[in-house]
């Protein structure tokens, strides 16, 4: 760099040379330079040059000639006034030039996993990433550009230019005449035992039930109902909502798949049971045809039902086979052979993996059912491709209610014709925000079917037993990279062929990659936030300026996990905005005044008693997936510490704890709540999940490792965290002669002690605490179960009870504990654990310890592991 210093100072003093108002290193006056040169002279005839060969064509009319002559007097004053510093011509060679920072780009989600590299580079651009958001109900015909007519009918406008042009097949000759069908019906058959005459007459029964099985299935959609339904659903939702914002670049992706001969496969979240409709409006605005959705026979009601067939909904029963013990082998067929047949057509599909709508906020696990029906067709050669397309819908409150009363305990309200216009009447009273939609990146099917054979296989998979719980510490037994390839997999029936698990396990995996896609490309509005802030940190109420700041705070860890917020301006305005959404009965706005100044002062305040709180933990729950891992962690090291030494946070040596324990422990919890959250993809493993987000709490200095060392060093943490920081922003690789990874197995880890960083802390512990503490009460019931088996419906009965006397005599910490759906996931998650087993005797489910659990030493190890958790 010294040597270089003498070249550039003879390039400096070339450019000031060949400057007329630099001499000799130094600025000339201008006037004279200019004089000097024949500047003034270049210009004055430049001018008149211009003047005679262009005045006559380019003169003013002359009623305007008067403004011209004024507008160039002033003009030819500013020209005059003006002196330009040519000073700043040379300064940029050594002062830093200034650019104004940039506005702070929308974090774009969804991409395609890493697993799937062809997909996730296919048709893809950067610029997709910063094309924006835009709101569905504001049509583009309303505009000054177009005439009147458009402009006052906007809507009608906008309706009639969309262009509905493909004809949808009608496939009842082809369903009813398919191989599978036909075999189903013969399979029946031969199951009756008669003459030939009986036998000829249960042949004719079985294609007469086929046939009505497929109309009261198939859909009969409806372009001129298309139509209709999307004006009207212009009206009536711009009434209802402030807006259905998508982001552009995702649909303009999504158009150019769409344009592809291939079938294409949407997966959204459910929700509500706008989402059948919701879907196929916004195709509809974007020119994609509709998909044929899946939906329960239950939705099979007067007016409803023929509204949503035409529009592209398909009925199927919720449980497959009758009530009965044997299996329904032509409805099977005909479903089977129905959305088959579909797929063969390139029509595009649409069904909810996850089943039902969710009753908690949170994902539900997902179920493969249909899912392998796409995967048949393909394995089978009906298809050569089919693109799946996960996609997220979020509320910022629900527009057909609520589920406190399911939560509650209380049975399923099936959907009646007047119940269902008593519902819309009550949604047209209301005001329900935002609705968003995220469409993730699709992927190949074919490309994730060919992925799919390195993950790990089923006889790979150590399920647990009597050594995985109780001797946690004990790292030969419990081996975490044994644990990963038992997560994310279910128990199947063992009676079942090899050839046969491995499918069913390759669905499962698909499920779980379409809803960790589909939380991944979720965005988060207003409510969502502002409920889990008062849940987990102002259970009591506090001000607005002091939710303001925690507000803010989430809004920022959220944005960190590149996932979109749907709301922008004042914050203040934001959370207010959010509170009307709520309703008085979730949220209280309290105006009060402040003793010293007499300042009115807003304070929040939300419902922490039953019902009311189980509605806000719904909206709560929308946000607690994305921060699942970070409160796995802390909640893992809340266990490893004393409460004494919590509390304290004594000396170093005393709060201390190994990150290799905390990776270990930090893995069981995870399998016990497996059926709460899907911490990571199928493709990955669960170790990288939680180092991410170990690496997320160490980089937020709520954690630090090897303070005394690094202390002994001279260096502080801070310096150490801002200095990697620096490096990996550089992409210097070998900094400072460091591994990129600098967390071992045996690198002793503390909390830090800044007021601040615990109060951060404790909020991401109190993510979970409500599900931690049901999961605890639940284990405690277990003891129970060592006297005899119980029928599984009545110890959930039972045990919810408990759960609410609790709630009512003031001994839980957290009302929302006594959700039902909660309880359900417990018990699933302690059969996933291996603590009980669940099998049918007589048609009922039974529960019963395992062999490995049934004493009392090793049922209450696992129950004090769980009491470790509670605060």
């Amino acid at each position: 760099m010294i040597d270089a210093l003498p070249n550039i100072e003879s390039v400096y003093a070339k450019w000031e040379d060949k400057n007329p108002h630099f001499k000799n290193g130094k600025l000339t006056n201008h006037s004279e330079s200019s004089a000097a040169n024949g500047y003034d002279a270049t210009i004055a005839n430049g001018r008149e040059a211009w003047k005679s060969r262009f005045s006559k064509a380019l003169a003013p009319p002359p009623r305007r000639a008067s403004r011209r002559q004024a507008n160039n007097k002033s003009r030819s004053a500013m020209i005059a006034d003006y002196h330009m510093d040519y000073s700043l011509g040379a300064s940029f060679k050594t002062a830093p030039s200034y650019h104004p920072k940039a506005g702070r780009l929308r974090p774009y989600s969804g991409l395609c996993c890493d697993c799937m590299p062809d997909s996730k580079n296919y048709l893809f651009t950067e610029s997709i990433k910063s094309s924006g958001v835009t709101d569905v109900l504001r049509v583009n015909t309303g505009t000054s550009d177009n005439d009147w007519i458009t402009r006052t009918f906007c809507h009608i406008s906008f309706v009639m230019r969309q262009r509905l042009e493909h004809k949808y097949p009608d496939l009842t000759l082809a369903v009813l005449t398919s191989p599978r069908l036909l075999e189903a019906i013969q399979m029946t058959v031969q199951e009756a035992d008669g003459s030939d005459a009986k036998i000829s007459s249960i042949r004719q029964q079985q294609e007469t039930k086929a046939r009505s099985i497929l109309v009261k299935m198939s859909a009969s959609i409806s372009n001129r109902l298309i139509r209709f339904t999307g004006w009207f659903l212009h009206k009536l939702l711009g009434r209802l909502l402030s807006s259905i914002v998508i982001h552009k670049g995702q649909m303009s992706l999504l158009q150019q798949f769409c344009k592809k001969e291939v079938p294409v496969i949407f997966l959204p979240t459910h929700r509500s049971h706008l989402d059948y409709i919701l879907l196929t409006f916004v195709l509809f605005n974007y020119n994609i045809k509709a998909p044929y959705v899946a939906a329960g026979e239950n939705l099979l009601i007067p007016f409803f039902g023929s509204l949503m067939r035409g529009l592209g909904g398909f009925f199927i029963r919720r449980k497959l086979d009758n009530s009965s013990k044997k299996k329904d082998y032509v409805y099977r067929a005909v479903l089977h052979s129905y959305m088959e047949e579909l797929l063969r057509n390139n029509e595009f599909l649409e069904f909810f993996v996850e089943g039902g709508r969710t009753r908690s906020g949170k994902p539900v696990h997902p179920k493969g059912g249909l899912l392998s029906v796409v995967i048949d067709a393909y394995t089978n050669g009906v298809i050569p491709e089919a693109y799946i397309v996960p996609v997220s819908i979020s509320y910022d409150k629900l527009v057909d209610g609520n589920f406190v009363k399911e939560q509650m305990g209380e049975p399923k309200v099936y959907e009646t014709f007047w119940r269902a216009v008593l519902a819309i009447y009550k949604v047209l009273m209301g005001r329900y925000g935002i609705v968003r939609m995220d469409f993730a990146q699709p992927f190949s099917l074919k490309e994730y079917l060919e992925v799919s054979k390195f993950y790990p296989s089923l006889a790979d998979v150590t399920f647990y037993n009597k050594s995985t719980m109780p001797a946690l510490i004990d790292i030969d037994v419990c081996s975490s990279e044994n644990m990963n390839k038992s997560l994310n997999m279910s128990v199947s029936d063992e009676s079942v062929d090899q050839r046969g698990r491995e499918t069913r396990h390759i669905v499962q995996c698909l499920a779980e990659h379409v809803v960790y896609a589909s939380v991944s490309a979720q965005s988060i509005l207003s409510t969502h936030l502002l409920a889990l802030i008062l849940l987990c940190e102002f259970r009591q109420g506090a001000d607005l300026e002091v939710i303001k700041a925690a507000f803010r705070y989430l809004q920022s860890e959220i944005l960190m996990r590149d996932h979109d917020v749907s709301f922008t301006g004042d914050t203040d305005i934001v959370l207010l905005h959010a509170q009307y959404l709520l309703g008085d009965r979730l949220v209280r706005k309290v105006t009060e005044t402040d003793g010293t100044g007499g300042k009115k002062v807003v304070k929040l305040i939300p419902a922490t008693t039953l019902p009311h709180v189980l509605e806000l933990s719904y909206y709560a729950n929308v946000v607690s997936p994305l921060l699942s891992i970070e409160s796995v962690l802390v909640n893992t090291i809340y266990s490893i510490m004393d409460f004494e030494e919590w509390t304290e946070l004594g000396s170093a040596s005393h709060s201390t704890f190994s990150y290799h324990r905390l990776m270990q422990e930090a893995t069981v919890l995870c399998s016990i709540l497996k059926y709460e959250f899907i911490f990571c993809p199928p493709c990955q493993s669960l170790d990288i999940a939680l180092k991410a987000g170990f690496d997320r709490l160490r980089n937020s200095e709520m954690l630090i490792t090897d303070e005394a060392i690094i202390k002994d060093c001279g260096v502080s943490v801070q310096d150490i965290m801002w200095a990697k920081c620096f490096a990996k922003q550089l992409q210097i690789e070998d900094y400072d002669s460091e591994p990129e990874d600098w967390t071992t197995d045996n690198e002793v880890c503390m909390v830090n002690k800044e007021p601040d960083l615990r109060k951060k802390f404790m909020f991401f512990k109190r993510v979970l605490s409500p599900i931690l503490e049901t999961y605890y009460v639940a284990a405690c019931h277990l003891v129970h179960l060592l006297e005899h088996d119980v029928p599984e419906n009545d110890f959930v009965k039972s045990l919810h009870k408990i759960l609410k006397e609790r709630v009512a005599t003031g001994t839980s910490s957290y009302a929302e504990s006594a959700a039902m759906d909660t309880l359900r996931n417990a018990i699933l998650g302690f059969k996933n654990a291996g603590v009980i087993q669940l099998y049918n005797e007589a048609s009922i489910a039974m529960c019963c310890l395992t062999e490995d659990y049934n004493s009392e030493e090793s049922l209450f190890i696992f129950i004090r592991r769980l009491e470790s958790y509670q605060e």
